[in-house]
């Protein structure tokens, strides 16, 4: 009996040893991952345009974050967003966090995605996969096309470029975005660009610099009510904008380096005459998808150039995401200050 005992005990000790019967133990938590601060002139190389660029994106977050409708649009310009080099954000997990005054929105911060901030900032800031790469534009040319969105040739386009898997970039009025929105929703979801062309086509050089950022304004109103997303680009009617317009405007300016001539000729052998004509490597070609003469000219446009070695992209592709506020793109290899 007294073995018993004695074997009972050394077991009960054996088992307080190892814990049983005990609290459980508890793996010390891990230190929270430090997230790296850094100066939006580290992030920008000290480039005011980049800089533009960040807030541009960073006006697109904070509109995805709070979920917020269109009527929102005008007030994430009136966020006080970073103008000066030495304020820092963070290098997070999901991107980079913006310290935000206060604001009508209620935000402490935003974190603006590392795929929005794509030639924006440093590479050294981002993930691999979002980093750009060397591209060869001279095999390069991008359609873009203006005035629309028309009700039935927007459409007709939009099959011609998927048959051929060729993207391209839209510059369409706001007045037809808000007539026909399921259009300017088909044309992102076909993987093209769609960008600002104005409210409704008046020569931003004669209208002065207040109406001209609020036909912008309005615009980039009317293209996120139908897309929930702020078009990245403007193209001013008849490439007519003001060094004060490209200051106040906060969005690329894109021109042209090939002017199809398609609004005058609307004859679709000069279309496709004058476009092979002129079309090099890293060019920007004009054409408008409210002409029927023009959209039936693209499939021919299509097959020649091809034919050539050219790849047919977006302007994003083109330019390799690095087109920023403030600077006008008249193709690959050039850009130039607005206004000059």
């Amino acid at each position: 009996m007294k073995k018993y005992w004695q074997l009972l005990l050394g077991t009960a000790l054996f088992a307080l040893t190892l814990g049983w019967g005990s609290a459980p133990v508890v793996a010390p938590a891990k230190a929270k991952a430090t997230m790296k601060m850094v100066t939006y002139g580290q992030l920008t190389n000290k480039n005011p345009h980049r800089l533009a660029a960040v807030r541009e994106a960073a006006r697109q977050a904070i509109l995805q974050t709070t979920k917020s409708k269109s009527k929102r649009v005008p007030a994430v310009y009136q966020v006080k967003l970073p103008t000066h080099m030495t304020k820092k954000a963070g290098l997070a997990e999901k991107g980079l966090q913006m310290p935000l005054l206060k604001n009508s929105f209620k935000l402490s911060h935003v974190t603006v995605p590392y795929s929005a901030l794509t030639g924006k900032i440093a590479n050294r800031y981002l993930p691999k996969a979002n980093r750009t790469q060397k591209i060869n534009a001279n095999k390069m040319v991008a359609l873009t096309f203006d005035d629309g969105p028309d009700k039935t040739l927007t459409p007709r386009l939009l099959k011609t470029l998927k048959k051929a898997h060729v993207h391209a970039t839209f510059f369409e009025v706001g007045q037809s975005v808000k007539r026909y929105p399921q259009i300017a929703r088909a044309v992102l979801a076909g993987g093209n660009e769609l960008a600002n062309h104005s409210w409704n086509h008046p020569n931003f050089g004669s209208i002065g610099t207040k109406k001209t950022a609020q036909q912008v304004l309005r615009t980039n109103q009317a293209i996120y009510q139908a897309t929930k997303t702020l078009p990245q680009y403007v193209r001013p009617p008849y490439g007519s904008i003001t060094a004060a317009e490209g200051r106040k405007l906060q969005q690329p300016i894109i021109r042209w380096s090939v002017d199809s001539r398609d609004w005058a000729y609307l004859n679709s052998k000069k279309d496709i005459k004058e476009v092979m004509k002129d079309t090099r490597g890293g060019d920007i070609i004009l054409m408008h998808d409210v002409h029927k003469q023009s959209v039936a000219a693209v499939p021919t446009i299509i097959k020649r150039l091809k034919a050539k070695g050219y790849k047919l992209v977006t302007v994003s592709e083109l330019l390799n995401n690095q087109a920023l506020p403030g600077l006008q793109y008249f193709g690959a290899h050039d850009s130039r200050v607005v206004g000059k």
